[in-house]
């Protein structure tokens, strides 16, 4: 091999490896001012370079803890799902009130929670997970047997008339009239219920169960009411539950005033809000449950009206002395919209004449009223 083509060779090696040196350089480069591009911000159409970021949809998103006062779409889901477990027998209506506070306390206490009425972490994965129970009527302790008095025999109570010698019959006005409470006939103030019962305590649970701890009735209007759901339950009607009964007027007011705000929260003024309330609660001293003789006597789960139970209640009530206080077809005269739940006791001559003549309450004072002149 001769010198010249030892140097040709030398030469063309050098060459090579000077290629092979400047490509790799292009490459790393290339890749430089790929990852730097891959780092600018993305134009943002009205907003310049700003960075966009992508939230996690994995991640959870919070939830408020419901309380008293709470409003809105997550109260709404939650009284539903309080309704259709049997917890809550009011009205779906986004405002968490006593009802809805009273429906969680009811659940917690079923389920083992600390009953304080709040819709915290711990309430609300057990309420809304496959392991919540629907409500289950509580079952007396034995020594609360004791308590429990027997109701009166319906035939019994058909003829039963709430007289007493030398004293006015709770419920009733000297001249021996039912006593009329609504927002032109307020309660008197010298009116004082005479013989209140724990219902819970008093009642059977096998024939009704009583939604709250503290509900009160007049003794004599609690026994009327269990001889007529005792006789309903021998027809096949089950499920009975009282949501209210008596209610102080300091409680009307507190109800009155929830109303009230709920409207003012819609864009009412408050003479629009207090005239709208009006017509749904009974503004304080104008209450029937003032007097210990209504109850609202509903079915868990249902808005009652037009069930079996509220067909039949409307049909038979009057035998044992009780009226369906706010019909349908009387709201002009009550001033109250219906409502298929509220039963008042006015005692079996009162009842089977209102029965008789098709009057409201309203109605039939005023007519004897003015018999009587």
């Amino acid at each position: 091999m001769t010198t010249k083509r030892l140097i040709a060779m030398i030469a063309l090696a050098v060459l090579a490896v000077a290629v092979i040196v400047f490509a790799v350089r292009e490459i790393r480069l290339y890749g430089d001012v790929q990852v730097e591009q891959s780092r600018t911000p993305t134009p943002v159409p009205g907003y310049g370079n700003v960075m966009q970021v992508t939230i996690d949809p994995s991640l959870p998103t919070p939830v408020p803890v419901l309380r008293s006062g709470a409003q809105g779409e997550a109260v709404w889901q939650l009284q539903e799902r309080l309704q259709a477990l049997g917890y809550l027998t009011g009205s779906v209506d986004g405002q968490f009130g006593p009802a809805t506070k009273e429906a969680v306390q009811l659940f917690q206490r079923q389920h083992g929670l600390t009953a304080d009425g709040i819709v915290g972490e711990d309430t609300r994965e057990l309420l809304y997970s496959d392991s919540a129970q629907p409500y289950a009527t509580p079952t007396p302790a034995p020594t609360q047997a004791a308590q429990v008095t027997e109701a009166p025999a319906a035939d019994d109570m058909i003829l039963l008339t709430a007289e007493a010698e030398n004293t006015i019959p709770v419920g009733f006005t000297a001249d021996g009239l039912p006593l009329l409470v609504n927002r032109d006939s307020p309660l008197p103030d010298d009116y004082q219920p005479q013989q209140l019962v724990n219902m819970r305590d008093y009642c059977d649970s096998s024939i009704v169960n009583i939604k709250g701890s503290e509900i009160e009735g007049e003794q004599i209007a609690v026994d009327a009411l269990l001889a007529m759901l005792t006789q309903a339950q021998s027809e096949g009607l089950t499920s009975w539950q009282i949501s209210a009964g008596y209610r102080s007027v300091a409680y009307q007011q507190k109800l009155f005033d929830d109303k009230v705000y709920s409207y003012r929260q819609q864009g009412m003024t408050g003479a629009q809000a207090r005239s709208a309330a009006r017509k749904l609660v009974a503004a304080p001293g104008c209450s029937e449950h003032h007097t210990g003789l209504a109850f609202d006597i509903t079915v868990p789960g249902t808005s009652f009206g037009g069930t079996k139970q509220a067909k039949w209640l409307e049909e038979h009530c009057w035998e044992w002395g009780f009226i369906l206080r706010y019909p349908a077809d009387k709201t002009a005269i009550t001033g109250i919209t219906n409502e298929p739940w509220h039963f008042r006791y006015v005692g079996a001559d009162a009842s089977m004449e209102m029965r008789e003549t098709g009057e409201c309450l309203e109605e039939y004072v005023e007519r004897k009223q003015s018999e009587q002149q």
